[in-house]
């Protein structure tokens, strides 16, 4: 019916997520409202932070943080897939629950994430990620009704460029006096504002 092909375009528009965890609060929102991959259980979720410190000396009273690069936050994830869940989600793989094809299926589409190089969502327990790219993926039969995925991740970070209009200053001659004076030329244009925006929706 119309509400749920208006729901599917909602999804197919908003993008990719994976949950490695139906515990936060917005796990619902994302599931009813995203490309959403459910894992029946995750064995594990690691979360790394880094940042680069110069190897210099850094003079007195300088500032220290000039001197320290945040690198992108990495991401680790286990999750098992099965063809016998215990609780089905409303999930992409909701409809192949019944004929055996869930396994498949979370291949399909882990590799349409992978390749289509786009950001996805990343919800764990307690932090919803965006702008995340799955930069990695290996998967291992742990019986004839269900896989392990193990999946990489690395979240980039988006900086906004802005361009302004600046007044320009010529110099002219000033017949009268020999000499030379300055005017002011203002551009009366308005002031622009350009943003690096990056969407979640997976292109085709």
């Amino acid at each position: 019916n119309s509400n749920n092909s208006s729901a599917t375009r909602t999804k197919g528009e908003n993008g990719f997520t994976i949950l490695a965890s139906v515990y936060n609060s917005s796990s619902d929102s994302y599931i009813q409202n995203y490309q959403a991959i459910v894992f029946d259980a995750v064995t594990d979720t690691g979360i790394r932070r880094q940042a680069d410190i110069t190897s210099y000396p850094v003079e007195s009273g300088a500032e220290v943080s000039d001197h320290v690069q945040i690198k992108n936050n990495t991401f680790k994830l286990s999750g098992i897939i099965s063809e016998t869940p215990v609780r089905l989600e409303k999930d992409l793989l909701y409809s192949a629950g019944v004929n055996g094809t869930r396994i498949s299926q979370a291949i399909e589409y882990l590799d349409k994430m992978f390749e289509s190089r786009q950001p996805i969502t990343l919800v764990t327990e307690h932090k919803v990620y965006d702008n995340v790219i799955l930069s990695g993926i290996s998967y291992d039969y742990k019986s004839e009704y269900a896989m392990q995925f193990d999946l990489e991740f690395e979240q980039i970070r988006l900086v906004s460029k802005a361009t302004v209009n600046v007044i320009a200053t010529k110099t002219q001659g000033n017949k009268s006096v020999g000499g030379t004076v300055k005017q002011k030329v203002v551009n009366n244009a308005p002031k622009k504002t350009e943003s690096d925006t990056v969407t979640t929706e997976f292109k085709k």
